[in-house]
């Protein structure tokens, strides 16, 4: 399976997991400030009700070189620190390899539900607010365990059909742009995206302005990454998304 196809697995697991929980996209939290060179580090997802955050690695951007050893081995070593900051601030942070064998992925993932659970246990919240969301997240770790043992039985097989449940969830979200789209102005134009390269600012007919934050994959596979300004990220099939975008100034 492709790392694109794996990365729409990814997001159709944790949307599962974790249904009835906040999340926040891109999450840079003050304190997460790499001590070597001062910088911000971000987190894929961040889960703020029960203290959980997801990094994915193994993303590769489009056009982009293979690493050298020296670049990977600087990567795990910002990937462990990162590890480490949200630890010592009291988020348990999941590093998810979308490269890697699933159900070992899962495996990591169980595990750190089960320290998240343990420190929810011993904090010092309200004990109604604390067993209230002691109870979501073992209900959230016996879905994890569901569907590690289904992606167990049949690794391929599964994680193609989840990867297709999220391109689902996609174009349920992009029919209901048309659908708005039909309601207003007719013959929206549609955005060359030849010409669309990360750093570049864009109109999205629903989410409003951002700054393209990446692209990645080629022909029907090619998917684009959006930071919206409302501090929003996703990312799309540009296939899907072409006629909603407008490149600014």
């Amino acid at each position: 399976m492709s790392a694109y196809f794996s990365m729409l697995s990814w997001r159709e697991i944790l949307a599962r997991i974790f249904i009835d929980f906040d999340c926040r996209e891109n999450d840079s939290p003050e304190w997460l400030i790499n001590p070597a060179t001062r910088r911000r580090l971000k987190l894929d997802l961040l889960y703020p009700d029960i203290n959980v955050a997801i990094r994915f690695i193994g993303l590769t951007a489009k056009g982009q070189r293979r690493q050298s050893d020296w670049e990977a081995l600087e990567n795990e070593q910002r990937d462990q620190t990162r590890v480490e900051l949200c630890r010592v601030n009291g988020v348990q942070l999941a590093l998810v390899d979308i490269n890697g064998d699933p159900v070992k992925q899962l495996d990591g993932l169980l595990r750190v539900l089960t320290r998240a659970e343990r420190v929810l246990g011993e904090s010092k919240l309200p004990a109604k607010t604390r067993n209230a969301l002691r109870s979501r997240l073992i209900d959230a770790r016996a879905r994890a365990e569901e569907l590690r043992a289904l992606v167990r039985k049949q690794p391929e097989q599964m994680m193609a059909n989840l990867a297709e449940s999220w391109r689902d969830r996609e174009n349920s979200l992009a029919a209901d742009l048309q659908t708005g789209s039909a309601n207003g102005a007719s013959g929206a134009p549609t955005v060359n995206l030849a010409k669309l390269d990360p750093g570049k600012r864009v109109r999205h007919a629903r989410f409003g302005d951002g700054v393209i934050t990446a692209i990645a994959g080629s022909d029907d596979d090619q998917t684009i990454a959006i930071l919206f300004d409302a501090s929003l990220e996703r990312t799309f099939l540009a296939s899907l998304i072409e006629d909603k975008l407008e490149l600014l100034p």
